[in-house]
């Protein structure tokens, strides 16, 4: 996983998501490596009371499945562009991406959505 200065992982968000004002939402995908699975869940667990108070916030949650040990599914839902870049550069969540090469196999993955309709 390559990354900025900042820790956010390069090429994470595309610069029309963080220029819309218009609500944009994220749909990601991040696997733990072996034996990294439960330390994995925490680190996530640990930051979601602080989105969930931010700015611009309408809807963060998290999935996983037995089936699929150590699998994380993310969607997110944010007022505008401006919302998402202010999120990225909190410090828990610069402290987040920091720590999340120790914890997930391969690049995270993220498909950028605009609602269909206003």
């Amino acid at each position: 996983m390559s990354t900025h200065d900042n820790t956010v992982p390069d090429g994470l968000v595309p610069n029309d998501v963080l220029n819309s004002t218009t609500p944009v939402a994220v749909y990601g995908f991040a696997r733990a490596k072996a034996g990294k699975e439960e330390a994995l869940a925490r680190l996530i667990r640990s930051i979601v009371p602080a989105v969930r108070a931010e700015q611009g916030y309408e809807q963060y949650s998290v999935h996983t499945t037995p089936a699929q040990p150590g699998a994380f599914a993310f969607y997110e839902r944010w007022s505008t562009g401006a919302d998402i870049a202010r999120h990225l550069q909190q410090p828990f969540m610069q402290a987040y991406f920091g720590a999340l090469p120790e914890f997930v196999e391969g690049d995270l993955e993220a498909e950028w959505l605009r609602p269909l309709s206003d």
